[in-house]
């Protein structure tokens, strides 16, 4: 058996006493579709705890895979072209893996902007199409994860002196766009949609909160994790408490009065809650339980914002702020714990729903529905990523996942098609053309790609920067099609 040897600057095991670091990052993308498309650029630089830049950046473009084609609209935000990743970029297995060991580095946080909900489900995608674990990197060696939208959300809603929001979106409430914010704010960011420009906004934002709101930072910062949210959140007591979010954006802001009721049957990172600015007694109306207006499902390991119902109650103008009816808000809590053992009930008998069937779906898009694998797998899978690619499909594997053997091939396709042989080289060819034509979930077929760039070419508000990326695009459409369909 041929194993790679370990590399001089392996990461050793975690000592507690080693100081953490945050590790920002940010990525562009070649669409918004977290399972089915591709990382573009990922850019991240180390910081200590005092956000100083201790370590140069690091850089990368992903070179993309024929495969799949990119979202014009997307090239067009980031000005990265398939060509820009195919002459400057590396493969897949490389980049993850060099992100990955950054993101692993003992005791590093690691934090973004909208990172959990975007950037850390592509990396998470990746490192499963790659048989890596998708999660190790995420609590590991001491190693944990941030973001800084919700502290920005927290800010505006909780203790706002000190920074500006000045901007709307559509919909006339507060955007809390990157570029909105540094331009309010007088940070510097040129070139925005460019992962390392993103990266030191970033970092910069995070510098102002914690210059003017030190405590709001603190306090979120050390209530990140799974174990300490679960400590804010009270089921036993149902003892309310503020919830900062996406969901509870309205004019007045993005926190709510929530109150734990109990965990969710199914999943023990995530406690349901019920919001008290609706009507708690249409708790025990209604054949479904789950049915509920005003539940709230948070999971408890994506560092949510939750802080102690005080913040609400003690600070005048916050209330006056968020105009939440404390009459209320006292009222539905009471009914809650008067009927508390009734409203359990009918969690425990409420009728099971049942998990989508994933059977059908392509290995590339089955990270959640079946990603736990056997022992057995791996092992097998840290033995595969430590063959040679030359190495990988000759070697004869007993997997128990009947969609490691698909994955194994696409890894080595994608990343080393110079070791296919003949036979595979066919079968890759195949399987590209099928995805040209019939691509996963929202990704663009063919036809719809080139008729996206052609509509944009013709249209009169495109400027001619963009112009040039359209018809970048549009030659890699055609030359990846003469050559699969060729």
């Amino acid at each position: 058996m041929h194993i790679r040897p370990v590399e001089k600057n392996a990461i050793s095991k975690y000592n507690e006493n080693m100081p953490s670091t945050f590790l920002f990052y940010d990525l562009e993308t070649f669409g918004l579709d977290t399972k089915a498309d591709r990382i573009a650029q990922a850019a991240c630089i180390r910081t200590d705890m005092n956000l100083k830049v201790i370590k140069d950046p690091l850089v990368m473009l992903c070179r993309i895979a024929p495969d799949y084609l990119p979202s014009p609209s997307s090239c067009l935000v980031t000005g990265i072209t398939p060509q820009q990743t195919l002459k400057e970029g590396i493969g897949e297995y490389d980049f993850i893996t060099k992100l990955n060991r950054e993101f692993s580095v003992p005791g590093t946080i690691v934090t973004g902007f909208n990172n959990i909900a975007f950037d850390d489900e592509f990396i998470r995608n990746t490192l499963y199409r790659n048989l890596m674990d998708p999660y190790e990197r995420e609590w590991q060696n001491g190693c944990s994860r941030w973001d800084i939208l919700d502290l920005v959300r927290a800010v505006h809603d909780f203790r706002p002196d000190g920074m500006k929001f000045l901007h709307k979106n559509e919909k006339g409430r507060t955007s809390f766009k990157l570029v909105h914010l540094t331009e309010d704010n007088n940070i510097p960011q040129e070139g925005a949609h460019d992962a390392l420009v993103d990266v030191f906004a970033t970092i910069n934002v995070a510098k102002l909160i914690k210059t003017v709101q030190p405590q709001l930072f603190s306090f979120y910062f050390n209530n990140r994790t799974k174990s300490r949210v679960n400590a804010l959140l009270d089921t036993m007591h149902s003892t309310p408490v503020m919830y900062t979010c996406q969901a509870f954006s309205s004019e007045r802001g993005f926190s709510r009065p929530v109150c734990p009721l109990t965990f969710e049957a199914r999943r023990s990172s995530t406690v349901i809650c019920f919001d008290l600015t609706e009507n708690a007694e249409a708790l025990l109306e209604g054949d479904d339980i789950l049915r509920t207006k005003g539940l709230v499902y948070i999971s408890t390991n994506r560092c949510p914002y939750i802080a102690p119902i005080g913040i609400l109650t003690g600070v005048k103008e916050v209330q006056e702020r968020l105009m939440i009816d404390l009459e209320l808000m006292h009222r539905n809590v009471k009914f809650i714990r008067q009927n508390k053992a009734e409203i359990l009930r009918r969690f425990v008998s409420a009728p099971q729903r049942s998990e989508s069937d994933n059977s059908s779906l392509d290995p590339d898009l089955r990270i959640y529905s079946d990603s736990f694998y056997s022992e057995n797998d791996r092992i097998n899978m840290k033995m595969v990523n430590a063959y040679p690619p030359e190495k990988k499909l000759k070697t004869v594997w007993h997997f128990d996942s009947d969609k490691i053997s698909k994955l194994l091939f696409r890894q080595v396709a994608r990343n080393w098609p110079e070791v296919l042989s003949e036979n595979e080289k066919i079968l890759w060819k195949n399987y590209c053309a099928t995805r040209l034509l019939q691509p996963f979930n929202r990704n663009p077929d063919y036809n719809s790609y080139m008729n996206e760039i052609t509509e944009k070419l013709n249209s009169i508000g495109t400027s001619a920067k963009d112009k040039l990326t359209l018809v970048a695009l549009r030659e890699y459409g055609q030359n990846l099609y003469s050559s699969l369909m060729g």
